[in-house]
């Protein structure tokens, strides 16, 4: 594991952030959620998904 990624997991922070972080790295779902939620994959998913929904909104406001 490089020291970038366990930077990550090791902050005081929510999973939500951490998934988010990790997967901006690049790291695989799958191993998101081994890592950060003892492999509960749909935390992982719907974390990512309200990401998505909420830079979807973003970017439709900005465009105003």
């Amino acid at each position: 594991m490089n020291e970038q990624i366990r930077s990550i997991l090791v902050q005081e922070t929510t999973k939500t952030s951490k998934i988010q972080q990790l997967f901006l790295l690049g790291v695989p779902r799958a191993e998101i959620a081994r890592m950060v939620t003892n492999g509960n994959y749909g935390f992982v998913v719907n974390a990512l998904r309200r990401m998505r929904e909420r830079d979807r909104k973003s970017t439709r406001l900005n465009s105003s």
